[in-house]
């Protein structure tokens, strides 16, 4: 089974929504999320977890877990969510399966972190993140 690992700066916002929601198009492959910089006793902010339990009934509310050496040498694909997170994961890990959410879906760019805005970001931000994740070519990674 393919192993994908979604990463974003805290993992509060926007790697735990692709998690749910990749797992949720791609029952057949797993995803999990994590964080670059995970601030200690961090939970998944309110306004993710209440937009995956109202488009899933799933509910996420857990700690945020930091980024470890064994998540990005266990997964067949990591992906970032900004350029910045790609490269810094790339200078740590010099391997060749570390791409954007965007880049997998022929676009350029990062997808804007919503940590702390309104309840609307955070909706934009998990429509652009669905919409990236069904239009990402999986079968050509």
């Amino acid at each position: 089974m393919m192993k994908v690992l979604f990463v974003c700066t805290g993992n509060t916002c926007r790697s735990p929504m692709a998690e749910v929601i990749f797992n949720n198009i791609y029952p057949d492959m797993k995803a999990e999320s994590r964080g670059i910089f995970v601030s200690p006793g961090s939970l998944i902010a309110e306004n993710s977890s209440a937009i995956l339990t109202k488009e899933y009934g799933y509910d996420i509310a857990r700690k945020a877990v930091q980024l470890e050496a064994n998540d990005v040498l266990s997964s067949d694909f990591v992906i970032t969510m900004t350029e910045e997170q790609k490269d810094i994961l790339k200078d740590q890990f010099e391997t060749e399966n570390i791409f954007t959410l965007k880049e997998l879906a022929g676009e350029e760019g990062d997808i804007r972190d919503p940590f702390g805005a309104s309840i609307r970001i955070y909706e934009k931000t998990f429509k652009e993140i669905k919409s990236l994740i069904k239009k990402a070519k999986w079968d050509n990674i």
